[in-house]
């Protein structure tokens, strides 16, 4: 299992469309006389293409005595249809945005050379407008809507049928000269149709709980690994990437939707230990238990005093270290290391904990550096918000980034410490005491 292919849904998945799609629906019901309906029942109606939102809508709006049966309803249906679908195409991004983090997702994947279609119901016309209007139409390599012709000059089927994902595998295969198979592909997006493409073709599925879709029809479907947002699974590129995912502690990440370090800032932090001689290290947010254990295998006389507020998380990091066989090198804490005393001085401290509280763990746990010591903080980019925060409208993840970057100036104006800013995983610093 080597995912090398990322399949992603359009509405609710990439881009936040559900107010856009809706007051275009509305406009149109109430331009051939028809009642406008809820907002949120609107968008509920989402997920299998323009033409059935227009049923529904119509239907939903004439209390169910709407039907294709006669042919003024057709007429009419046609009419509304077609002056949606012109009203939309005029104003396709006036509430739309992205979800948070997926710039950057797509950026990442692109860096790491994976291969990024889009697999919409929507069509496809308007997904290019939208995303050119958004800025990210350069990352994919294939767009496949209800308008995308086959060799035979037949039309894809639309999803939940895997006909997508088949012309897919068998349109990148050839224009790269790769041999990808179904292993090889993830399908991702918010509702029961994206879920069921992908189990229907055979490859591995990722749902989108906060998509504008029903998160409950989805989830019943039972999607292999399920995520706030689409921009999650950035966390996680390298251990897909892995042609065995065995590890168990990655994989109860994945499951459990646990932030784990992307590995190129792993790597980075236990190349930085190797090569400076670190044998004690304080950790300030165990997770479950992985930067721990990768530290602390990389030399037996390396000593890791770890700390973690939540229960479950400390729970299932106590489990790992055992089953690694690494206790008596590994102290876990479970307590709030914002009030929790810790004794000792450590060649190195890892700050990876509440991101609104980076500077008060900062300011606490200076005093535990030893003589050379650095502190290392993690997750200074974000996924890109804090370089770029149009990329995500949501208020408190707004709030967030601005501690952030509150937190970068200080270490920035900090007279105590000399801090380097690399750019590795998602951002990290590396502090060191002025002699």
């Amino acid at each position: 299992m080597s995912i090398e292919v990322y399949a992603f849904d359009c509405d609710g998945t990439i881009i936040d469309s559900g107010e856009d799609i809706a007051d275009c629906v509305n406009a149109s019901l109430k331009a051939f006389g028809y009642w406008e309906v809820d907002t949120k029942e609107l968008i509920s109606f989402t997920g299998d293409g323009a033409k059935k939102l227009v049923l529904r809508a119509l239907c939903r709006s004439t209390k169910n005595r709407f039907n294709l049966e006669s042919e003024y309803n057709k007429k009419q249906f046609d009419s509304v249809f077609n002056y949606y679908l012109e009203l939309y195409r005029s104003n396709p991004v006036v509430k739309t945005h992205l979800y948070a983090g997926i710039k950057e997702l797509l950026r990442v994947l692109k860096a790491k050379d994976k291969k990024i279609i889009l697999l919409t119901n929507k069509p496809i016309f308007l997904a290019e407008k939208i995303f050119d209007q958004l800025g990210i139409s350069g990352f994919f390599d294939l767009l496949i809507g209800p308008e995308t012709e086959k060799a035979d000059g037949s039309l894809v089927k639309m999803k939940p049928d895997p006909d997508g994902l088949s012309f897919a595998l068998d349109y990148l295969n050839e224009k790269f000269g790769k041999s990808y198979k179904k292993e090889n592909i993830v399908m991702i997006g918010d509702s029961d149709v994206d879920i069921l493409a992908g189990k229907n073709f055979g490859c591995m599925t990722v749902g989108c709980r906060g998509g504008i879709a029903n998160s409950e029809k989805m989830l019943a479907e039972n999607p292999d690994l399920s995520f706030s947002v689409a921009s999650e699974i950035e966390k996680f590129i390298d251990i897909l990437s892995q042609e065995k995912c065995d590890d168990f502690i990655k994989n109860f990440a994945m499951k459990n939707e646990v932030p784990i370090m992307q590995d190129e800032g792993s790597d980075f932090i236990c190349d930085y230990i190797t090569s400076h001689g670190v044998k004690s290290v304080l950790e300030i947010g165990t997770a479950i238990g992985y930067s721990a254990v990768r530290f602390a295998k990389l030399s037996p006389q390396i000593k890791v005093t770890t700390i973690e507020l939540d229960e479950e998380r400390y729970k299932a990091a106590v489990k790992n270290v055992e089953e690694q066989a690494l206790s008596e090198r590994i102290t876990l804490i479970h307590g709030d290391a914002l009030t929790a005393e810790i004794s000792g001085l450590y060649d190195l401290i890892f700050i990876d904990a509440a991101k609104a509280q980076y500077q008060k763990f900062f300011e606490k746990y200076k005093a535990n550096l030893s003589e050379n010591g650095v502190i290392i903080t993690d997750n200074l980019s974000f996924h890109g918000m804090v370089e770029d925060l149009s990329l995500t409208h949501n208020y408190s993840t707004k709030k967030l980034v601005k501690k952030i970057r509150k937190y970068i100036e200080f270490l920035k104006a900090n007279e105590e410490f000399d801090t380097e800013f690399i750019k590795k995983g998602d951002g990290i610093s590396i502090s060191k005491k002025r002699r």
